[in-house]
Formats: structure tokens, C-alpha cells, sequence
């Protein structure tokens, strides 16, 4: 009978002071790009996003990418360009 192995993972994990560190960088640019271009008030309305919840992403709160996605969208800004200033 064969020794099964035990797997490594394929990535190393994040830790939680990790993730919590770059949701930070991510929630303080997207609030630089964000006040470069509008308030807040009006921003959350064009795109469709509660004020609260803007307020918390940009503190550096968790979301969904979709969300991400459509906070970029609004800004006019790309994926690949944004990350340039995280």
C-alpha cells in the first residue's frame, strides 16, 4: 500500500495583517482618485453605491470584486493603473 503525501499549497495564504495592510492602500486610493474627481454624495449616486458603503471602502473595507470593478468604472480608471499607485 502507498504513503499518500501531504500537499503543500500552491500559494502561500495572506495572513490577516496582510490583507487588512492592502485593503487599507486599496480603500486610500480609491478615496485620493475619488476626491480628485467628485464628493462623495455625488460619486455614491452616479454609481449606484450608498454613501456608507463608500465611506467603508474607502476606510479599507472588504468587497466584492464586482463592486471593485464598478467603483474603477466610475473613476474611468483601469485595473493596471490604479494598482500603479497601490
Amino acid at each position: 500500500m502507498r504513503k499518500r503525501r501531504a500537499r503543500r499549497p500552491v500559494a502561500q495564504e495572506l495572513s490577516a495583517a496582510e490583507t487588512e495592510k492592502m485593503l487599507n492602500r486599496i480603500g486610500k486610493v480609491l478615496k485620493s482618485k475619488r476626491q480628485a474627481r467628485t464628493t462623495l454624495e455625488s460619486f455614491s449616486y452616479e454609481i449606484n453605491v450608498s454613501r456608507s458603503a463608500m465611506t467603508r471602502y474607502e476606510a479599507g473595507g472588504d468587497m466584492y470584486l464586482s463592486t471593485f470593478l464598478k467603483l474603477l468604472h466610475g473613476l474611468d480608471v483601469s485595473p493596471e493603473d490604479f494598482f500603479k499607485d497601490v
